[in-house]
């Protein structure tokens, strides 16, 4: 995968979420509602501020989404979803775009993003599990599948406990 100037990431504009929209119910249709990942969401705003997309040749073809949470009661955010174009999967773009999104969160202050998805996939870039610890989450979840990335290692690397919560502002 090459970025040129017919594909690059930029931050998320107003402008774009109909088509984000879009893409979310071609990949995920009304599922998506039912997750438990999803009652972080619901009620809130996402950080349009870091949150970025995938432009080719124009057209909207990926995007990457975070929202407040708190982990140990230490303001933390929440990936997802992600989602890319169908026709664009496979190519690379969806780790181009999640390596660019991270380092850009990295570069903000922040310190832990969590997100609930597949190791095999989130590990190429960093992600680890959350591990043997106790992990309290709003509503069910598969507890091998709340993975994590941290920069100073503070919260999760030093808990045994893991309480994840609404941010609230």
């Amino acid at each position: 995968m090459k970025m040129n100037d017919s594909i690059f990431i930029r931050k998320e504009q107003e402008i774009d979420n109909t088509e984000i929209n879009t893409l979310y119910t071609n990949s995920f249709g009304p599922g998506r509602y039912a997750k438990s990942a999803f009652r972080y969401r619901e009620k809130y705003d996402h950080l349009i501020d870091i949150s970025q997309v995938l432009i080719c040749h124009n057209k909207l073809i990926g995007s990457v989404r975070f929202w407040n949470i708190l982990v140990n009661n230490k303001k933390s955010l929440l990936l997802g979803p992600i989602v890319m174009h169908r026709d664009y999967r496979g190519q690379g773009f969806g780790k181009r775009l999640l390596k660019d999104s991270i380092l850009n969160c990295k570069n903000l202050g922040h310190n832990l993003i969590i997100l609930v998805g597949d190791l095999s996939y989130y590990s190429k870039i960093g992600f680890k599990r959350i591990g043997q610890k106790k992990i309290l989450f709003e509503g069910p979840v598969n507890y091998e599948r709340v993975l994590y990335i941290e920069f100073n290692k503070s919260i999760i690397e030093h808990s045994a406990d893991i309480k994840i919560n609404k941010f609230i502002d």
